[in-house]
């Protein structure tokens, strides 16, 4: 409790966004381990890797609706990010009584299910929008995130172990998910009394430099279009950052989803249980790693964060694929996930620095949307590489090296490019574009 209130959080208000944000994480994690026995861990092994997939189109569903759609309409409520919070918990909560009326009904639990991702993101939208409005003074945007983070990732492992505990006591899935809807409930008084700096005095203005939308009769092609929309509100820099953390998402799908696959077909029994636990362990744990460092230390360069996350990720996949057993496999993805920790925490903050508030609901909603879809790319590409035997091994860290390597050596590049345009228009700055006051041209 005094970690939340520190360095002056309790006082703007940070501390009471960080406990919102605990129930908020905790209950969307009890709603996920009710549903995995439910929905995902009945099946035969021959039928796991198609529930998988099953799984992965799920979860690309709701990502589809929440940029497009719920980040416009969540930029005009500005004004009323307190009651939007709430709702969006309150929805949660009567979709976890709807699924712990039918557990049993596919039909219905896959809706709602959709439903609650959906309202899930865009709470993380919305608290993601607020957050800089709450930080207090000498505290940067990226050490707030990852604040907020840290506790999130606490809440989840402490109320999702809970759950799994209460269900496997009582053998009652729908017990878990009225608890779920019970932890939503208390998640939306919270928000209620949310800080009253989290709204807008008023409706969001149009911004000044938003570019106009093209009149109805002027054909744009499709694949313009989809640009423009993808890139509205960013900067190149923003875009290079998340195509930076796209991709150690995507990394982190993939050696998830192979390495499951990978232990249960090399492994069995004890060993198969201990190495699957290592794993999840490894990726938590990584995680909270990531998260923890990005609240200790002042990251003022949150485009270098990015990049040598992707290149540190690249290196230690190499190493993994060159050296491969399962110890050095659970090592790589433990370091994979406090990069993409860390990458995640500092792509946060350049959306919240840079990006005008009247965009920035939606800005983070597409940022969501990118991640996810990237995750979910990764965990497809795990699901189909061979992982039945030991000689399988390294195939998965060969791949992942190429893609997050060829990534990494852009993004640095792409960095540099950037930053000799920046220098040169600040030489263009001075009298006469001969380069800043004060200075003689050479």
């Amino acid at each position: 409790i005094r970690a939340s209130k520190a360095d002056g959080a309790h006082e703007s208000g940070l501390t009471a966004l960080i406990w919102n944000q605990v129930l908020s994480y905790g209950t969307d994690a009890m709603i996920t381990v009710a549903l995995a026995g439910t929905v995902f861990f009945g099946a035969s092994s021959h039928a796991q890797r198609g529930n998988v997939l099953l799984y992965l189109l799920i979860t690309m569903a709701p990502f589809a609706v929440v940029a497009p759609i719920i980040g416009p309409v969540l930029d005009r409520f500005q004004h009323g990010r307190r009651w939007t919070m709430a709702a969006t918990a309150i929805g949660r909560g009567v979709l976890a009584l709807i699924m712990a009326d039918h557990s049993s009904e596919l039909l219905v639990l896959y809706p709602c299910a959709l439903g609650s991702l959906v309202l899930s993101k865009a709470y993380v939208v919305l608290r993601a929008a607020a957050a800089p409005r709450l930080v207090p003074r000498g505290m940067s945007l990226t050490e707030a995130n990852a604040r907020l983070s840290i506790f999130g990732l606490g809440s989840t492992l402490v109320l999702g172990g809970f759950v799994g505990l209460v269900i496997k006591l009582t053998g009652s899935y729908s017990t878990g998910l009225v608890l779920s809807a019970i932890g939503f409930g208390t998640c939306a008084f919270f928000a209620f009394r949310l800080p009253s700096q989290v709204d807008s005095a008023t409706p969001a203005p149009v911004h000044p430099g938003e570019a106009p939308r093209p009149p109805a009769q002027h054909q744009v092609p499709p694949l313009e279009r989809l640009r423009t929309w993808a890139q509205r509100g960013f900067e190149p820099h923003i875009v290079t950052a998340l195509q930076a953390e796209s991709v150690l998402r995507l990394l982190s799908g993939l050696l998830t989803i192979y390495l499951a696959f990978y232990i249960e077909g090399t492994a069995h029994g004890f060993q198969a249980a201990a190495e699957l636990a290592a794993v999840i362990a490894a990726a938590g744990v990584g995680n909270i790693v990531g998260t923890a460092i990005g609240t200790k230390v002042k990251l003022h360069q949150p485009e270098r964060v990015v990049s040598v996350s992707t290149i540190v990720a690249a290196l230690t996949c190499l190493i993994v694929a060159l050296a491969f057993d399962v110890t050095f496999a659970v090592a790589g993805i433990l370091i994979a996930m406090v990069a993409n920790a860390l990458s995640k925490i500092a792509l946060d903050a350049l959306i919240q620095r840079d990006v005008p508030e009247t965009l920035r609901s939606s800005a983070f909603a597409r940022s969501e949307t990118f991640l996810q879809l990237s995750w979910v790319l990764g965990a497809a590409i795990g699901v189909v590489l061979p992982s039945s035997s030991r000689g399988d091994g390294p195939i998965g860290f060969w791949v992942a090296t190429a893609v997050v390597g060829t990534v990494a050596v852009l993004v640095v590049l792409r960095q540099r490019v950037l930053a000799a345009d920046r220098a040169r228009r600040a030489w263009g700055d001075g009298p006469h574009g001969t380069g800043p006051v004060g200075e003689v041209p050479r």
